[in-house]
Protein backbone atom coordinates (compact mmCIF):
# COMPACT_ATOMS: atom_id res chain seq x y z
CA UNK A 1 0.00 0.00 0.00
CA UNK A 2 2.63 2.56 1.02
CA UNK A 3 4.73 1.86 -2.06
CA UNK A 4 1.69 2.69 -4.20
CA UNK A 5 1.87 6.25 -2.82
CA UNK A 6 5.07 6.65 -4.82
CA UNK A 7 3.83 5.01 -8.02
CA UNK A 8 2.09 8.14 -9.35
CA UNK A 9 5.03 10.51 -8.70
CA UNK A 10 7.45 7.97 -10.21
CA UNK A 11 5.15 7.56 -13.23
CA UNK A 12 4.99 11.35 -13.69
CA UNK A 13 8.77 11.66 -13.41
CA UNK A 14 9.34 8.82 -15.87
CA UNK A 15 6.77 10.11 -18.37
CA UNK A 16 7.57 13.84 -18.25
CA UNK A 17 11.21 13.64 -17.14
CA UNK A 18 13.02 16.90 -16.64
CA UNK A 19 9.89 19.02 -17.14
CA UNK A 20 8.22 17.28 -14.18
CA UNK A 21 11.36 17.68 -12.06
CA UNK A 22 11.59 21.37 -12.96
CA UNK A 23 7.97 22.07 -11.98
CA UNK A 24 8.32 19.98 -8.81
CA UNK A 25 11.46 21.92 -7.85
CA UNK A 26 9.63 25.23 -8.20
CA UNK A 27 6.93 24.11 -5.79
CA UNK A 28 8.68 21.96 -3.19
CA UNK A 29 11.09 19.40 -4.48
CA UNK A 30 12.52 17.19 -1.74
CA UNK A 31 10.46 14.10 -2.53
CA UNK A 32 10.81 14.70 -6.28
CA UNK A 33 14.57 15.05 -5.93
CA UNK A 34 14.88 11.88 -3.86
CA UNK A 35 12.73 9.91 -6.31
CA UNK A 36 14.78 11.31 -9.19
CA UNK A 37 17.98 10.27 -7.42
CA UNK A 38 16.58 6.78 -7.03
CA UNK A 39 15.59 6.66 -10.72
CA UNK A 40 19.13 7.75 -11.65
CA UNK A 41 20.53 4.87 -9.58
CA UNK A 42 18.25 2.49 -11.49
CA UNK A 43 19.45 3.86 -14.85
CA UNK A 44 16.04 5.38 -15.64
CA UNK A 45 15.27 8.63 -17.51
CA UNK A 46 17.67 11.05 -15.78
CA UNK A 47 21.37 11.77 -15.46
CA UNK A 48 22.68 13.22 -12.21
CA UNK A 49 24.25 16.33 -13.73
CA UNK A 50 21.20 17.32 -15.79
CA UNK A 51 18.80 16.59 -12.93
CA UNK A 52 20.99 18.70 -10.63
CA UNK A 53 20.91 21.67 -13.02
CA UNK A 54 17.16 21.38 -13.64
CA UNK A 55 16.43 21.24 -9.89
CA UNK A 56 18.63 24.29 -9.30
CA UNK A 57 16.81 26.23 -12.03
CA UNK A 58 13.37 25.30 -10.69
CA UNK A 59 14.23 26.11 -7.08
CA UNK A 60 15.83 29.40 -8.11
CA UNK A 61 12.71 30.50 -9.98
CA UNK A 62 10.43 29.40 -7.14
CA UNK A 63 12.49 31.13 -4.45
CA UNK A 64 12.68 34.36 -6.43
CA UNK A 65 8.93 34.31 -7.04
CA UNK A 66 8.24 33.96 -3.30
CA UNK A 67 10.83 36.60 -2.37
CA UNK A 68 9.47 39.08 -4.90
CA UNK A 69 5.88 38.34 -3.84
CA UNK A 70 6.82 39.26 -0.27
CA UNK A 71 8.56 42.41 -1.45
CA UNK A 72 5.87 43.60 -3.87
CA UNK A 73 2.75 42.41 -2.05
CA UNK A 74 3.76 42.86 1.56
CA UNK A 75 0.19 43.13 2.93
CA UNK A 76 -0.90 39.89 1.26
CA UNK A 77 2.29 38.13 2.37
CA UNK A 78 1.78 39.34 5.94
CA UNK A 79 -1.83 38.15 5.83
CA UNK A 80 -0.61 34.71 4.67
CA UNK A 81 1.94 34.58 7.50
CA UNK A 82 -0.65 35.63 10.09
CA UNK A 83 -2.66 32.51 9.23
CA UNK A 84 0.34 30.45 10.38
CA UNK A 85 0.93 31.67 13.93
CA UNK A 86 4.36 31.16 15.36
CA UNK A 87 6.18 30.56 12.09
CA UNK A 88 7.06 34.18 11.44
CA UNK A 89 8.21 34.70 15.03
CA UNK A 90 10.38 31.58 14.79
CA UNK A 91 11.89 32.74 11.51
CA UNK A 92 12.59 36.23 12.92
CA UNK A 93 14.32 34.67 15.95
CA UNK A 94 16.44 32.44 13.71
CA UNK A 95 17.24 35.37 11.42
CA UNK A 96 18.43 37.41 14.42
CA UNK A 97 20.51 34.45 15.63
CA UNK A 98 22.01 33.18 12.35
CA UNK A 99 21.70 36.19 10.06
CA UNK A 100 22.02 35.59 6.35
CA UNK A 101 22.89 31.91 6.85
CA UNK A 102 19.21 31.31 7.57
CA UNK A 103 18.60 31.74 3.83
CA UNK A 104 21.03 28.87 3.16
CA UNK A 105 19.69 26.38 5.69
CA UNK A 106 15.97 27.18 6.04
CA UNK A 107 15.13 24.93 3.11
CA UNK A 108 16.33 21.95 5.17
CA UNK A 109 13.90 22.69 8.02
CA UNK A 110 10.41 21.44 7.23
CA UNK A 111 7.71 24.08 7.11
CA UNK A 112 9.98 27.12 7.19
CA UNK A 113 10.89 27.69 3.55
CA UNK A 114 8.07 30.01 2.44
CA UNK A 115 7.73 31.81 5.80
CA UNK A 116 11.49 32.45 5.82
CA UNK A 117 11.57 33.81 2.28
CA UNK A 118 8.56 36.06 2.90
CA UNK A 119 9.89 37.33 6.22
CA UNK A 120 13.33 38.09 4.79
CA UNK A 121 11.86 39.84 1.75
CA UNK A 122 9.48 41.97 3.84
CA UNK A 123 12.36 43.04 6.10
CA UNK A 124 13.93 45.06 3.29
CA UNK A 125 16.83 42.62 3.00
CA UNK A 126 19.09 43.28 0.01
CA UNK A 127 17.95 41.37 -3.07
CA UNK A 128 21.55 40.85 -4.23
CA UNK A 129 22.55 39.39 -0.84
CA UNK A 130 19.46 37.19 -0.97
CA UNK A 131 20.50 35.86 -4.39
CA UNK A 132 24.00 35.06 -3.13
CA UNK A 133 22.87 33.09 -0.07
CA UNK A 134 19.92 31.52 -1.86
CA UNK A 135 22.16 30.10 -4.59
CA UNK A 136 24.42 28.53 -1.94
CA UNK A 137 21.37 26.98 -0.27
CA UNK A 138 19.94 25.70 -3.55
CA UNK A 139 23.25 24.11 -4.59
CA UNK A 140 23.53 22.28 -1.25
CA UNK A 141 19.84 21.32 -1.21
CA UNK A 142 19.78 19.87 -4.73
CA UNK A 143 23.00 17.91 -4.18
CA UNK A 144 21.84 16.59 -0.80
CA UNK A 145 18.39 15.34 -1.82
CA UNK A 146 19.47 13.90 -5.17
CA UNK A 147 22.28 12.07 -3.36
CA UNK A 148 19.97 10.75 -0.66
CA UNK A 149 17.72 9.31 -3.35
CA UNK A 150 20.64 7.96 -5.33
CA UNK A 151 22.42 6.25 -2.44
CA UNK A 152 19.51 5.35 -0.15
CA UNK A 153 16.44 5.22 -2.41
CA UNK A 154 16.50 1.46 -2.82
CA UNK A 155 16.88 0.96 0.94
CA UNK A 156 13.91 3.27 1.55
CA UNK A 157 11.78 1.25 -0.86
CA UNK A 158 12.90 -2.00 0.78
CA UNK A 159 12.01 -0.51 4.18
CA UNK A 160 8.55 0.42 2.88
CA UNK A 161 8.06 -3.11 1.51
CA UNK A 162 9.20 -4.57 4.85
CA UNK A 163 6.74 -2.29 6.68
CA UNK A 164 3.93 -3.43 4.38
CA UNK A 165 4.67 -7.10 4.98
CA UNK A 166 5.13 -6.63 8.73
CA UNK A 167 2.51 -4.00 9.46
CA UNK A 168 1.58 -5.49 12.86
CA UNK A 169 5.20 -5.35 14.01
CA UNK A 170 5.61 -1.80 12.70
CA UNK A 171 2.43 -0.63 14.46
CA UNK A 172 3.57 -2.32 17.68
CA UNK A 173 6.93 -0.52 17.56
CA UNK A 174 5.21 2.81 16.85
CA UNK A 175 2.84 2.31 19.80
CA UNK A 176 5.76 1.46 22.11
CA UNK A 177 7.59 4.64 21.07
CA UNK A 178 4.45 6.74 21.57
CA UNK A 179 3.88 5.31 25.06
CA UNK A 180 7.52 5.99 26.00
CA UNK A 181 7.33 9.51 24.57
CA UNK A 182 4.14 10.33 26.47
CA UNK A 183 5.55 8.87 29.68
CA UNK A 184 8.70 10.97 29.32
CA UNK A 185 6.64 14.13 28.69
CA UNK A 186 4.53 13.43 31.78
CA UNK A 187 7.68 12.90 33.84
CA UNK A 188 9.16 16.19 32.59
CA UNK A 189 5.94 18.06 33.45
CA UNK A 190 5.91 16.52 36.94
CA UNK A 191 9.55 17.56 37.43
CA UNK A 192 8.74 21.13 36.40
CA UNK A 193 5.78 21.28 38.80
CA UNK A 194 7.93 19.93 41.66
CA UNK A 195 10.67 22.52 41.01
CA UNK A 196 8.16 25.39 41.19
Amino acid sequence: MLLQLFSLPVFVLMKYGYVALFIWSIMEGEIGLMLTGWLISQGEVFTFDKAYLVAIAGAFIGDNAVFLFGRLFEKKALHWLEKRPGRREQVVAWFQKWGSWLIVFERFIYGTHIPALLTVSMSGYSYMKFLFYDIIGILLWAAAFLSIGYFFGQQAIELILFAQKNIVLVLFVIIIFLVLFIAQKDEEEDSEKDSQ
